[in-house]
């Protein structure tokens, strides 16, 4: 799926299905609320009481996985307890989920597992809702918990030590048999969601996404226009350029419109280009060598890169509006009327610059393809693949202190990890469950199948908002019908083929760590101005308003930035670093 949430250029996907299995203890009593009490008294397993006999639902025999296996499962799904229990939920507002309380996945889990939600929605924008949900804590107004809201690790941290948070931690092994089973499959994952306390704030989200690993780097190029000017897929940085060279000069696009390579402001260049010079992971541009973590925009390695790339927008190889161009008008330059008239794009996938028509074997899209990274003239060739921060995703769900039930809220919150629940949670309804002998994404047995891969139905699934365990089993079992092909697998095969291979070392990846209140305010304002100068000065050295080739240009870049503050910056992120790995 070409989605996951907060991927610049990227359009929502939904899948297709639904069905859990977790069983409560028993007894249990009438729970009309849970809101209004703390969870003290509350027996989690492991902490003094007797175990929980919270238990999983047998497994659906209908149900075909190929050989090997690692992900969800499908299960009968059992209710939670006797009695239906509400609690209070705040979520954010969507489009695609439209009413919560009306939503056909918000029935079919209430009817499933006897937990009734009372939702507060809040609208706006990702900073308004958040402005509005420190509000609400500010003035002590808090729900049972927050879902699909996004804190940072930095806040669930300050708020968990403050005790408004619930350490979740304490419920996995006891009632939260699937988030357990994933954190076996996946082994990083209790590391990448615990607190620098060892404790976890929030039940996490486990979504394994293959493509999306390569997603910032991923470019590409028109392979009919290759063939026409008789070159190949170019392997190095002045193949590069001499193939745009070539197609400025054919002028592919007719009457001069052609555009050899586009970029729009939402796709950094950098994240591309700059790995053929040396490690660039993107923004905030830390990297980790030898055990030190350093950033990458003041080496001089990162100087050579500014040269390449100028050299080609002085050439008018890259359109004049890359730092300013938005989706609407990539989109006008990949949809031209006529002939295609770009050479290639940097975009995370196909439809970040040109209209995806899954029925149309001779679809525009099918003919660029997403090429390796470029051997630069140092031999440097990485391309810049995200081990830790496409796989887990924390503050799915929130427990608060308000509520009197944490242990059940895991229950309910587990209970959307099982493969059915997933499914539907993700896109609704209408799926169907693959027979034996059809194939994944991947090329063996698929699990699962559904009739639209763009399914614009709305108020039928929560749209990626809820807790879900899809790992990359998960996803590369989707069925793929020969009769009706979609863009998943060439994203899957090329993603293999171009940048797996080229990957850098997973130690040189800085790992998403989590920061104390008072280094958090402090990187905050270094994080903020160190951004707005890199990005403002990669685009002047591009353009030419400065000149990479001029040293004191160069010097004075490298000024600025060590008078914002790169040291103290890499100061708080070295310490982070190290409270991670301990």
């Amino acid at each position: 799926m070409p989605n996951d949430h907060a991927r610049p250029g990227l359009s929502r996907r939904s899948l297709i299905a639904g069905a859990l299995g977790l069983t409560a203890a028993a007894g249990g009593g009438v729970l009309s609320a849970c809101s209004g009490s703390s969870n003290a008294g509350s027996t989690a397993a492991g902490a003094g009481g007797a175990a929980p006999s919270v238990t999983l639902g047998p497994k659906l025999t209908t149900v075909q996985y190929p050989e090997g296996y690692v992900g969800p499962v499908a299960r009968q799904l059992k209710p939670l307890t006797s009695e239906k229990v509400t609690f209070k939920i705040v979520v954010p507002q969507d489009v695609t989920i439209g009413d919560w309380k009306t939503n056909a996945f918000t029935k079919w889990l209430e009817a499933k597992t006897n937990i009734h939600i009372e939702w507060n929605q809040v609208g706006g924008t990702t900073d308004d809702v958040m402005t509005k949900v420190n509000a609400m804590i500010a003035a002590g107004d808090i729900p049972d918990a927050f879902m699909g809201i996004d804190f940072t690790r930095s806040q669930l941290y300050l708020y968990g030590q403050q005790g408004l948070f619930t350490d979740v931690g304490q419920y996995i092994d006891g009632y939260a048999l699937n988030l357990q089973q994933a954190m076996k499959d996946y082994p990083d994952a209790r590391k990448l969601v615990q607190a620098p306390d060892k404790k976890i704030y929030s039940f996490p989200n486990i979504n394994d996404c293959y493509h999306c690993r390569a997603s910032n780097g991923r470019t590409f190029l028109n392979t009919d226009w290759i063939k026409q000017v008789g070159l190949d897929i170019p392997k190095t940085t002045d193949e590069f350029v001499e193939l745009l060279r070539a197609f400025k000069k054919a002028d592919l696009g007719g009457n001069g419109r052609t555009i050899p390579f586009a970029g729009y402001k939402d796709a950094p260049f950098d994240t591309y280009f700059m790995n053929s010079f040396l490690y660039n992971p993107g923004s905030p541009w830390l990297v980790v060598n030898d055990g030190k973590v350093d950033v990458t925009f003041n080496k001089d390695e990162w100087r050579e890169g500014l040269k390449f790339i100028h050299g080609m927008y002085a050439e008018g190889l890259i359109n004049k509006d890359v730092f300013t161009a938005d989706q609407d008008q990539m989109d006008r330059y990949g949809n031209a009327p006529g002939k295609p008239i770009i050479g290639g794009a940097r975009s995370y996938y196909w439809g970040g610059f040109l209209d995806i028509d899954q029925k149309d074997p001779n679809a525009r899209w099918r003919k660029y393809q997403a090429i390796p990274p470029l051997k630069g003239p140092n031999g440097v060739q990485y391309a810049a693949w995200n081990y830790l921060g496409v796989g887990v995703e924390v503050a799915k769900l929130v427990i608060t202190k308000k509520c009197a039930k944490p242990e059940l809220l895991v229950q309910w919150a587990d209970s959307q990890m099982e493969l059915e629940a997933i499914l539907r949670g993700y896109g609704g309804p209408k799926f169907e469950w693959a027979k034996k002998g059809e194939l994944g994404i991947n090329g063996k047995q698929a699990v699962y199948g559904f009739s639209a891969t763009w399914n614009t139905e709305k108020n039928i699934s929560w749209s990626q908002e809820n807790t879900m365990y899809r790992s990359q089993d998960f996803r590369l079992a989707e069925r793929v019908n020969p009769a009706d092909l979609t863009f998943e697998k060439p994203l899957y095969q090329q993603t293999v083929d171009s940048y797996f291979p080229y990957k850098q070392p997973q130690e040189m990846q800085f790992p998403p760590v989590t920061l104390d209140q008072d280094q958090a305010a402090q990187e905050a304002e270094l994080k903020t101005n160190l951004k707005s100068e890199v990005d403002l000065s990669f685009s002047k050295f591009v353009t030419g308003q400065l000149d990479p080739h001029d040293d004191a240009a160069w010097n004075a870049f490298k000024d600025r930035v060590d008078k914002i503050g790169v040291k103290p910056y890499l100061e708080l992120q070295q310490a982070a670093y190290e409270t991670y790995n301990a």
